[in-house]
């Protein structure tokens, strides 16, 4: 099986690690959990190159263009030599690769921050044969779930910062070809583990999808403790309902909550 990189995204609380998690059971997957290397690739393409004190000004359009033929082979090269990574499927999970705010130090939605724009363009430059699956989970259950955490000041808040971060990923998908994508809600992933499973089998050309079946499966009756931030690992197998009066929330949500079926009925 040819090198084949798979990059998990979504907002914060959306399941990402689980995901990750679940998928690293199968023998041809092997995902970093928050690597975040490409962080520090768009910074240093994007703001540490345009300083003067650290790269002349005469190097600077021949550096950028030698990076972004060179980095996406180096990159593959560092999780293979220094990492370890054998499977063909490899990459990373990682949410802030879809924050349009990744380098800018995000403290909240960003009504009032500069947007740097994601990581999500420069994988896919870097690294053009790279899929992505991005998993989503009801706004309202987010933002409730960043408050717990006390990531986030407000309901309200936490409603933007789940669009911020989805509507980025909806537009990025839009970009790539259907076959480089992948949608998956967290409902279904606990829900309908095997046709879950199943889907992604596909979308990964992995002809087997049973060790992630039966790993979900195996998860609903005695889930696996993993560490921090997915401390409370029970509750991801509680997916409540969301009260009507929860309703206006999702109109802050805007058009990525209609876009992923959660707009009230």
């Amino acid at each position: 099986m040819a090198s084949s990189p798979l990059f998990i995204v979504g907002s914060p609380r959306s399941g990402t690690t689980f995901l990750c998690s679940v998928l690293n059971v199968h023998p041809l997957i092997q995902l970093t959990n928050e690597c975040r290397i490409f962080a520090l690739l768009k910074h240093t393409l994007e703001v540490g190159a345009q300083r003067p004190d650290l790269l002349g000004v005469g190097c600077r359009e021949r550096f950028s263009g030698f990076s972004r033929r060179t980095l996406g082979p180096w990159v593959e090269r560092f999780y293979r030599e220094e990492l370890g990574v054998t499977a063909p499927i490899w990459g990373d999970k990682h949410p802030s690769y879809a924050d349009p705010t990744v380098l800018s130090g995000r403290t909240g939605s960003i009504a009032r921050q500069p947007r740097s724009g994601s990581c999500l363009r420069l994988i896919r430059e870097l690294l053009p044969q790279a899929r992505f699956i991005h998993i989503h989970r009801d706004p309202r259950h987010v933002a409730n779930s960043l408050v717990h955490k006390h990531w986030i000041g407000s309901i309200e808040d936490g409603i933007r910062v789940w669009e911020q971060y989805v509507s980025e990923i909806i537009e990025f998908f839009d970009e790539i070809p259907a076959d480089r994508g992948l949608t998956v809600s967290y409902r279904s992933l606990i829900e309908d583990p095997h046709a879950t499973a199943a889907g992604i089998g596909r979308f990964l050309d992995v002809a087997d999808a049973a060790p992630i079946s039966d790993f979900l499966v195996a998860q609903r009756r005695r889930p696996t403790p993993f560490s921090d931030p997915v401390t409370d690992i029970a509750d991801l197998y509680v997916v409540p309902d969301a009260p009507a009066d929860d309703e206006k929330l999702l109109a802050l949500a805007g058009t990525a909550a209609t876009h992923l079926g959660y707009a009230a009925a």
